[in-house]
């Protein structure tokens, strides 16, 4: 069974497409064929008796839509084509005589098409760029309100499959039905947010040299529970799991050091100490030292952050941050110290919101402007810009949270509205951590918190409705279990064959 954690860009994708006909000799039409048969079984699937209207645009992407038209037709229902646009490429042209031959009614303008249809957005392919436009944009217009199922072909028109970024209208689906390999934009917010579950269609594309280096991978179950192989069971001795040092917690917020902390010890860490935290009544398991050098010294892993809204006075975060060796997890406040023109003495996992991600960007490229708007329109470029100043691996939270460790960005299938509450973040860290010291590479400790953390929130919503962080932190246990099974999230996308 195949995995689909690679990803592909666009780029990719056509390299792919080129190498199958042209080298290897496999017919335009026989690829098309195959990949309208698998977009028509999701359709016929999502339609429920419904008429089913196959938007075509100008290339060949619209000749895909066309070929699902008529392949439904001859299933006996009702299809119908709608030329979105007077242009038509070579392809598209014979499909649609092949769609007019088997019945399919064809529109000119959406004024003749029949109530309340099943959606197939063939507009426009991959390779687009930009917002779209013309004839293009008033379709977008026309379709959205309308009710019915929607399926778009390989991507929603709208949505950069590279990057995610939604720079004007798009088409929004229930299920995007895309090929040989699935594209990072279809995964990273705001892209994901149209295009529904993802089915990924074999239609017998090879890779050729195109798929050597992925664009990304997908954070899937199966990924996360071949690294979580690597954690030592629960019956090992507790200075075998790691010791946690969080330098957190304020006037105000001291509980961020407390969640963080539960975090770290129900993903396994032996040992957990709060340096310059007083909270009354808080966890007897949470050690406690003082807000000074040497900081933990048995420790070996440290996070930074949670809840830290004032320095402690003995501490310097920047020399912290630059000189101490061991691994590091650095969240929330804490990231403001950092001086992006330091490399640090030792392994450092970045964990920004978009909001703290903007700040670190405005300072390393201040001729920009930076906001947090601006980060979550191009998530990929934010992460990658942060991993390239700091050299660390970089987490940039938020719907499809994105790792970056300087080898490409992994992008995760886990988390829900669950995960929007006060605090979550602080748990998130706390994981992370508490990986680290089990022995988990970065990369490999952040995948894992960031999966186990999403699954958490899911386990703790369906028994608290919205819940709280602590709650979302006492289910970590139980989602590394589920994960460590290699159980697929409702988001993880699956194969077929056509």
């Amino acid at each position: 069974m195949r995995t689909p954690a690679c990803l592909w860009s666009s780029a990719q994708a056509a390299a792919a497409d080129a190498y199958t006909m042209n080298t290897l000799g496999v017919p335009s039409p026989v690829l098309m064929e195959r990949a309208a048969l698998c977009v028509a079984a999701e359709v016929i699937a999502r339609s429920a008796g419904r008429p089913i209207v196959c938007m075509a645009g100008p290339g060949n992407n619209g000749a895909d839509a066309l070929a699902v038209a008529r392949i439904v037709a001859a299933r006996g229902l009702q299809a119908h084509a709608w030329l979105v646009t007077p242009q038509r490429n070579a392809a598209a042209e014979a499909q649609l005589a092949l769609a007019r031959a088997h019945g399919v009614g064809v529109h000119d303008s959406p004024d003749s098409l029949p109530p309340g249809a099943a959606w197939v957005d063939g507009l426009l392919g991959t390779g687009a760029k930009g917002a779209p436009r013309g004839c293009i944009a008033e379709a977008l217009v026309w379709v959205a309100p309308q009710p019915g199922p929607c399926i778009a072909i390989d991507a929603p028109t709208g949505v950069d499959v590279d990057t995610g970024a939604v720079p004007g209208l798009a088409f929004r689906a229930d299920v995007t039905v895309t090929l040989v390999r699935s594209k990072p934009g279809l995964h990273v917010t705001p892209g994901r947010d149209h295009t529904g579950s993802v089915v990924i269609a074999d239609i017998g594309i090879s890779r050729g040299p195109a798929g050597d280096s992925p664009a990304g991978h997908l954070m899937t179950a199966a990924a996360v529970a071949r690294a979580i192989e690597g954690i030592p069971g629960h019956a090992a001795h507790k200075g075998h799991r790691g010791h946690v040092a969080v330098v957190g917690g304020g006037p105000n917020t001291p509980g961020a050091a407390v969640l963080c902390g539960v975090a770290a010890m129900r993903i396994g860490a032996g040992l957990c100490t709060l340096v310059g935290t007083s909270v009354p009544d808080a966890r007897p398991e949470l050690m406690r030292a003082p807000a000074r050098l040497p900081l933990v010294p048995a420790a070996s892993v440290l996070v930074v952050g949670p809840g830290l809204t004032v320095t402690p006075p003995d501490i310097d975060l920047r020399q912290l941050y630059r000189e101490d060796p061991r691994p590091a997890v650095w969240d929330a406040n804490a990231l403001d110290s950092i001086d992006l023109e330091d490399a640090p003495a030792g392994p450092r996992i970045l964990t920004p919101h978009p909001g703290e991600a903007a700040r670190l960007l405005a300072r390393l490229h201040p001729e920009q402007t930076w906001t947090s708007g601006r980060v979550q329109a191009n998530r990929v470029e934010a992460a990658t810009a942060l991993q390239s100043a700091t050299g660390g691996v970089v987490v940039l939270k938020g719907a499809g949270t994105l790792v970056h460790d300087g080898g490409g960005v992994s992008v995760s299938l886990e988390g829900s509205q669950a995960l929007a509450t006060a605090g979550s973040g602080d748990v998130l860290a706390g994981c992370i951590a508490g990986l680290l010291g089990q022995g988990l590479a970065p990369m490999q400790a952040a995948q894992v918190g960031i999966s186990v953390h999403g699954r958490a929130g899911d386990r703790a919503a369906t028994h608290a409705g919205i819940p709280l962080a602590l709650e979302i932190a006492e289910a970590l246990s139980h989602a590394l279990g589920v994960l460590s099974s290699g159980t697929p999230g409702p988001r993880e996308p699956h194969y077929v064959a056509g």
